[in-house]
């Protein structure tokens, strides 16, 4: 294993040679800018957009960062960037996220829509990525 494997991890991790674009990065700032505006107003309907935009940007880094075809695929790849809790609060948050997508009545108390919200800051964080 060479220093740019201890850096950025073998293939075997799916990791992408490189960084964020600078697109990314400016998208990232603005979303969560918006992210914590929809905090702040604590409604029902404002918390689900926050979570949907917090699921949506952090699928655009894992897309800069990693291979994959879908959320799914990407995640697996950034397996080895996470530790146990922090993947699966990801992997929860964004279950969470479909659910609100694709089940008619599906309503979350608000603590775990900001929970799963707060755990994908966490996940940035984990990668480098302040918000």
């Amino acid at each position: 294993m060479g220093l740019f494997d201890l850096i950025f991890g073998s293939g075997s991790t799916g990791r992408k040679v490189g960084s964020l674009t600078p697109q990314t990065t400016e998208l990232i700032s603005r979303e969560w800018e918006e992210i914590d505006i929809l905090l702040k107003q604590r409604g029902p309907s404002q918390l689900r957009q926050a979570l949907l935009k917090a699921d949506k940007t952090f699928d655009n880094v894992l897309r800069d960062l990693f291979t994959g075809e879908g959320f799914a695929e990407r995640l697996k790849s950034a397996r080895e960037s996470f530790d146990y809790q922090t993947y699966d609060k990801i992997w929860k948050a964004h279950k969470m996220r479909n659910s609100l997508v694709h089940e008619t009545g599906y309503e979350p108390p608000y603590h775990m829509v900001e929970g799963g919200i707060a755990d994908l800051r966490n996940a940035l964080g984990k990668l480098g990525i302040n918000v």
